[in-house]
């Protein structure tokens, strides 16, 4: 009998010739939108967790400018309250100090302001000042130095005046007229609040600080808030914040960023803006605030 060798079975022969030029395309063409998907997923994961840190990082850093701003609201014009500060501002102009400056302009464009509290040294005086010639004769001259501004008050009137110099054996403070805090025509007359018999032994000298904040937009590759205090170099309060904006209660119970009347403000509210701006996504816009009555007021 002769022996006839039997087919090769058909799906012996679909097994032996492997995967075809159009089953690896289409396989290549899956992973690709799989692997596609996926850094899309990850890509978009990683930049809004960017965007959170960085909606973070700039609410940290105007809380940490807000809490600077609040520690030296909550002291203003501490020693004298309310009461108006006559003297000279820094062009020689005699003028009205108050604890708590405004600087506004107009609705779009950021606010500044000027604070001014005793959390520095104080003395009396224990010799009476009959004129604003007249140098300080104080119990203690510990905590003054050349070039501070100083306060002067009985409880019913109040003037600012520069010290020159000290001197810690007879403890007499100067203020020279040559400075120009210090009017070279005295503040004796009746239109500079000098008091009538001047100031008697008793009254308060305190030294004061006298502090700024403002947005820079110009000094820092991105705006900033500045704290400038008198005599000493600016630094920067909040890095990156979109804007400052400070808003006052008056005493009867409205707010305003622009009052006329220093003397009715019962509350300050700074508040620190904050945004983050992308052509791709809406812009996040925050703002960190808080709102505080002086001690004195």
């Amino acid at each position: 009998m002769k022996l006839v060798p039997a087919a090769p079975l058909p799906t012996a022969r679909r097994a032996s010739r492997g995967f075809g030029l159009m089953e690896l395309l289409v396989t290549m063409v899956l992973i690709t939108v799989v692997i596609g998907a996926i850094m899309t997923a990850f890509f978009r994961s990683a930049g809004q967790a960017q965007r959170l840190t960085d909606v973070a990082e700039r609410r940290q850093s105007a809380r940490t400018g807000v809490a600077m701003m609040e520690r030296e609201i909550r002291s203003a014009g501490s020693g004298w309250g309310r009461l108006p500060v006559y003297g000279n501002d820094g062009s020689g102009n005699f003028t009205v100090i108050s604890a708590v400056t405004p600087g506004y302009t107009s609705p779009a464009v950021d606010d500044s302001v000027v604070l001014v509290g005793a959390w520095g040294a104080s003395t009396t005086i224990t010799d009476p000042m009959p004129n604003s010639s007249s140098n300080f004769k104080v119990a203690d001259v510990t905590g003054f130095n050349p070039n501070d501004l100083v306060i002067i008050t009985n409880g019913s009137t109040a003037h600012m005046l520069q010290v020159t110099s000290t001197n810690s054996s007879s403890e007499t403070i100067q203020h020279n007229p040559a400075s120009v805090y210090n009017n070279p025509g005295g503040m004796n007359d009746v239109s500079r609040h000098w008091p009538v018999n001047g100031y008697g032994v008793g009254s308060l000298i305190f030294k004061i600080t006298m502090s700024s904040y403002y947005i820079d937009r110009t000094s820092y590759r991105r705006p900033a808030l500045i704290r400038h205090e008198y005599m000493q170099a600016p630094q920067v309060a909040a890095y990156n914040v979109d804007g400052l904006h400070v808003w006052y209660q008056l005493q009867n119970g409205t707010w305003t960023r622009n009052p006329q009347d220093l003397m009715a403000i019962e509350k300050v509210s700074p508040v620190v803006l904050t945004a983050i701006r992308d052509p791709r996504r809406p812009t996040l816009a925050d703002s960190v605030w808080t709102a505080i009555q002086p001690r004195s007021f």
